[in-house]
């Protein structure tokens, strides 16, 4: 057994291999020497977790918590982490006791596990933050490491897998490039092929397919280890590669129905979202329906409108309940969505068409073209969400340049890619982009069902409903608004002509429907 060390002394001299590592331990519990398992424990947490799969954790720390003579703080932290249902427990003067707080590495393993403890509860947006103090903590603890350790190679690891499910993507394919930038060690390859296989994951969720396919030939090259983590990132590398490599919807839902549902692990977000994009693509939408609703009441680690992982679920059936004119269903699941995200912003907008906000969609939409640079399949998405608003407006030769836009990306549209605009602007496109892709005439999967142009509903149409909504009678309203009965009249008129509909009530109606009130 290794001598012990009392901080972050020479820790590149004291870590081990995973699977040497698990053996370490196991051989420790196995002779009842449990102060030397937990001081293993206590060196190197990281090598720990990735050496013995998260069962077998659980049942070492319950066993050290009781037999040990003098429990580690950081295992006793880890055991409330893996059982205790509220976040932040951890950080009570109980378990703060033992540890130095002057001390970057303590601190450093205390960041790794308040992120653990964050991201099993759903909180994304402070599990990144704590990414970033561990970076901040290994960066102080960088002139005693040597370089072909684990310890900074995971923490560019962790940042990117905490920026995903926070729903920033750019981050979290900054330090995944970070990570493969990292200097070989046969011993953390696992690492250097999850960021490989996560950022593949990114790309053929919102990126570039052909980007995705690479880095999956690249994530194939490492070589393989006995950590049990490698079963999970197969799985997350096998649903990225069903996106951007499938001929036939159906063909794509089989895999997605092979893969292992024990080992998407933290990426479940992205495979719901790899699920909808397959029944969606392949018109299943009762099946659709079916699941999101079950996932809706899966005990799923997230809490509504935080992150990317808070938002997936009722975006996807916003989407759905826009396709099928339920606009103040759609609404709801909008609001439950994190609204300071771009994907969010993209659906918002989307949801501004529905309800006849025209202007609206236009205006958020082009405010996103930053937000989009580097996501091409967001950034087509973008393009199709304003030429659907350029055409709703009447705006035809704008809705023809934004298509011109869209089919001059490198390598033009895919199949895929041109399922995203809506019937109306693809028709547009096919008579007046001469370098639109030949159409394979799949039904488009968004922007379906929208009302015709020049039926969107003015501000001051919509003030009005909402007074009708409340009930209020034709001289109350004319007179909160200033205005004449007759000019009311007018105003109502045009409303009912909108909506097709011939009395007050079918109005409020209609406007619920498409999600105005």
């Amino acid at each position: 057994m290794s001598e012990q060390i009392d901080s972050g002394q020479n820790l590149s001299l004291h870590t081990h291999p995973p699977d040497l590592l698990a053996e370490e331990i196991e051989e420790a519990i196995a002779a009842e020497n449990y102060d030397a398992a937990v001081e293993l424990f206590r060196r190197d947490l990281t090598s720990t977790w990735f050496a013995l799969n998260p069962s077998r954790t659980l049942e070492i720390i319950q066993l050290l918590a009781v037999k040990a003579s003098e429990p580690s703080p950081f295992t006793n932290a880890a055991l409330k982490v893996f059982t205790d249902d509220v976040p932040g427990v951890i950080d009570s003067p109980t378990y703060l006791a033992g540890i130095s707080l002057d001390d970057p590495h303590d601190m450093y393993v205390l960041s790794l596990i308040r992120m653990g403890d964050f991201r099993l509860k759903g909180r994304t947006r402070d599990a990144l933050q704590q990414s970033l103090e561990m970076e901040k903590h290994v960066g102080k603890m960088q002139p005693l490491l040597d370089s072909r350790d684990g310890w900074s190679l995971n923490t560019s690891v962790q940042i990117g897998v905490s920026a995903m499910l926070a729903g920033d993507f750019t981050r979290a394919l900054a330090n995944f490039t970070r990570a493969q930038m990292h200097v070989p060690n046969p011993k953390y390859s696992f690492l250097i092929r999850d960021a490989l296989a996560k950022s593949a994951l990114i790309h053929a969720c919102f990126g570039n397919a052909t980007t995705a396919r690479s880095l999956i030939q690249r994530s194939d090259r490492v070589p393989r280890t006995p950590s049990w983590v490698e079963a999970h990132i197969d799985t997350h590398r096998d649903f990225a590669e069903v996106l951007v490599t499938f001929d036939r919807y159906e063909e794509a839902l089989e895999q997605l129905e092979a893969i292992s549902l024990h080992d998407i692990g933290e990426m479940w977000p992205f495979y719901i979202l790899a699920v909808h994009r397959v029944l969606e693509g392949g018109g299943y939408h009762d099946e659709l329906e079916h699941r999101l609703e079950m996932f809706d009441s899966m005990p799923f680690p997230r809490i509504d409108g935080d992150g990317f992982a808070g938002s997936i679920i009722p975006l996807k059936r916003a989407m759905l309940a826009m396709k099928f004119g339920r606009g103040a269903e759609a609404q709801e699941f909008l609001e439950r969505a994190d609204q300071s995200l771009p994907y969010t912003q993209l659906f918002q907008a989307a949801a501004h068409i529905y309800a006849g906000r025209i202007q609206q969609a236009i205006h958020l939409v082009s405010r996103l073209r930053t937000a989009t640079r580097g996501f091409r399949l967001m950034e087509v998405r973008r393009l199709s969400i304003l030429a659907a608003a350029q055409y709703q407006s009447d705006e035809i030769q704008e809705c023809i340049d934004t298509l011109k836009r869209a089919a001059e990306l490198p390598r033009g549209l895919t199949p895929t890619e041109v399922q995203l605009f809506s019937p109306e602007t693809r028709e547009i496109a096919a008579d007046k982009v001469p370098n639109w892709p030949v159409d394979n005439h799949h039904p488009s999967v968004s922007l379906t069902g929208l009302p015709e142009p020049g039926l969107a509903l003015t501000d001051r149409e919509v003030e009005i409903i909402e007074h009708l909504a409340k009930g209020r009678t034709r001289a109350q309203m004319a007179d909160d608004m200033f205005i004449s009965v007759n000019t009311l009249k007018t105003h109502l008129k045009s409303i009912y002509r909108k909506l097709n509909v011939s009395t007050a009530t079918d109005a409020v109606l209609g406007a619920q429907r498409r999600g105005l009130l």
